[in-house]
Parts: C-alpha cells; sequence; structure tokens
C-alpha cells in the first residue's frame, strides 16, 4: 500500500543522511539506498525501518543495528571483485547489502527456519551472486574455498579462529567481540605471508550491541 511506501521513505533520507554523518563512504551509502529494508521486515514492524532500530525477524531473533552494520562494512572496506564469507544469514539484509559490495557472497545461517526465509526475501531482492547454507559457521566443512573477506553478524567472546583460516593472504576479516551487552567491532587481517608464520593483526574499534554469536565462539551451546 502507498502508507507503507510513505512511511518507509520519510525514514529513509535522514538514516541516510546520518550514515554521511558517521563518514561511512559513498558505496556503502549507496548500497543501503537500493536495497529495500521493507523486503526483510514483517509489515508490522514498518515504522521502524530506517529508524536505526534493530527489528524483531521472527525465531527469537533480531536484525543486526543498522549503524553498527555499516561500520563494519566500511571497515571490510570491500572491493568489487571480492568473495566474502558471512556468518549470520539473518533476514538476509545485510546479505544483500554485501551482495551489492562484493563479486560473491557465501552467507551461513545457523537457523534453517531463518536461512528460508532469508531465502525468500533475497529472491524477492533479485539477488543473483550470493550462495546460502543453513549450519554452525565457526564448524562449518563445506569446501567453500578461500575468502578475500570475512564478516561476522553475531557478538564473539573470542577471535573465531576456524574462520580466520579461510582468509586469503593479506585478507580481512569483521566482527564484533566482546561481553554480551556491549561488543567493540574488531578488525582482522591476516599478514601471514608464508605458511610457516601465521600473523594476524587485530584492532578494535567502534562500540557496538551485537545479538550473540551461537556455538564454539559464542555465547550458547
Amino acid at each position: 500500500s502507498s502508507n507503507r511506501l510513505t512511511t518507509m521513505h520519510a525514514n529513509k533520507e535522514p538514516f541516510l543522511r546520518a550514515l554521511q554523518k558517521q563518514k561511512i563512504p559513498k558505496n556503502i551509502i549507496e548500497a543501503f539506498d537500493a536495497i529495500d529494508q521493507g523486503l526483510f521486515f514483517d509489515p508490522v514492524f514498518r515504522k521502524k525501518l530506517y529508524t536505526g532500530d534493530v527489528i524483531p525477524i521472527g525465531f527469537g531473533e533480531i536484525s543486526d543495528p543498522p549503524v553498527a552494520l555499516a561500520k563494519m562494512l566500511k571497515h571490510l572496506a570491500l572491493k568489487k571483485s571480492w568473495r566474502v564469507l558471512e556468518i549470520g544469514t539473518g533476514s538476509g539484509y545485510s546479505t544483500a547489502l554485501l551482495s551489492r559490495l562484493a563479486g560473491e557472497v557465501v552467507t551461513i545461517e545457523l537457523s534453517e527456519e531463518l536461512a528460508l526465509s532469508a531465502k525468500k526475501h533475497l529472491l524477492d531482492c533479485g539477488v543473483s551472486n550470493v550462495r546460502q547454507f543453513a549450519g554452525s559457521g565457526t564448524e562449518f566443512d563445506a569446501p567453500l574455498g578461500m575468502f578475500d573477506a570475512v564478516i561476522v553478524c553475531a557478538a564473539c567472546r573470542k577471535r573465531p579462529l576456524p574462520l580466520v583460516r579461510r582468509l586469503k593472504a593479506r585478507g580481512k576479516m569483521v566482527f564484533p567481540m566482546g561481553p554480551e551487552h556491549q561488543q567493540q567491532i574488531c578488525v582482522l587481517l591476516n599478514e601471514t605471508d608464508d605458511a610457516e608464520k601465521e600473523l594476524f593483526k587485530t584492532s578494535f574499534h567502534e562500540f557496538c550491541e551485537f545479538g550473540p554469536l551461537q556455538g564454539k565462539y559464542g555465547w550458547l551451546p
């Protein structure tokens, strides 16, 4: 209905301007502009679209905080030619943003129900460069190859090392790390030059609050 559209767009311009104020790069703001949030969330929450609030996505889960997600994408600094691995598909919204910023996206979601609903959302959105899997992202053994970048859309208690092993040399991983109710955006660079010497440089950035990663490197079994 047109009512839904006006609500959506009323918040959209101020939201994009807020991202500009946060020094989010132009290509990321363009991705937020191009992807319709309304396709990824239940219409009952339409007043929350583009407000910066988290939104329930079903099955007891909530969306990523959008401004923190934008900051993680800024730190990731994706190139169009890159392969990116996403842990935590959620509603598929972050996946759709990644699909506009990278060449290929592989995304893994623990909840099979969420993975299925995200698949539908991504189809509605016309996204074609995404491969989806359901399962535990931190202990995943499908032959997915190596990645230029990895993003974890859930709070980690410690560095998720199996994911580091998926990074190409000079590859970059971004994830929220810290206690359950407040983390910092963590950027890990794989500066390993040869197989003998592992060198993973980690830096901490803005504070954020993501839902907990489940499994070995997260909070819940």
